[in-house]
């Protein structure tokens, strides 16, 4: 069987999110559009396919948005932690961390249906 070739076109708005989305997903932006494309057609609904797709890849972008801020109060506290030499409340620091690591796992669990159609 030959190898068919389609070259969709997009506006720098498009092709910007889908570079971000792609990104987000640890995938090459040509994979990323091939993938998304063929869960849509292999979707009993197609219509409902992409819009579920779009809003699955928005809400993880917004998760990762999420976590990035998080990841940013975890060095703060860590630095004043550390300026101060005392780690008050340890089970605390200790039952926030892995919470933090909870959500990561969800979050790759979620990129992974995602991307892999799961």
């Amino acid at each position: 069987m030959r190898e068919k070739r389609v070259h969709p076109r997009y506006n720098d708005d498009e092709f910007g999110l889908l570079q971000e989305a792609a990104g987000l997903s640890h995938m090459a932006l040509g994979g990323y559009v091939a993938e998304s494309s063929l869960a849509a057609a292999r979707s009993d609904d197609p219509t409902a396919a992409v819009a579920d797709f779009r809003a699955a890849v928005k809400a993880l972008m917004s998760a990762n948005g999420q976590l990035g801020k998080i990841g940013s109060n975890l060095n703060q506290l860590t630095r004043h932690l550390n300026e101060d030499g005392a780690w008050p409340h340890h089970d605390l620091v200790q039952r926030l961390l892995e919470r933090v690591e909870a959500s990561i796992a969800r979050l790759d669990t979620a990129i992974d249906r995602v991307t892999t159609g799961r």
